[in-house]
């Protein structure tokens, strides 16, 4: 024999109500949380400009004193 479908019913009494529950089934739309702070690629173009001109003082620095006027911010 087969198998009889048993659906369910849902009892309102106007049709606002009846469509309603319908469409309440749990299938709402969520929007994804902003991210909050900065990303890795961010993080990485400041530390290498830093490392950057950290440099570039580093060998002005060792320049100026080796050399005496090869230097822009150092002399000895």
């Amino acid at each position: 024999m087969a198998a009889r479908r048993v659906e369910r019913t849902v009892t309102t009494t106007t049709r606002e109500t009846r469509a309603t529950s319908r469409i309440a089934d749990g299938a709402e739309e969520v929007e994804p949380a902003p991210k909050a702070g900065m990303g890795l690629g961010d993080a990485m173009g400041i530390v290498t400009f830093l490392l950057l001109v950290t440099a570039l003082v580093l060998l002005d620095m060792y320049l100026g004193r080796q050399y005496g006027d090869a230097s822009m911010f150092f002399k000895s």
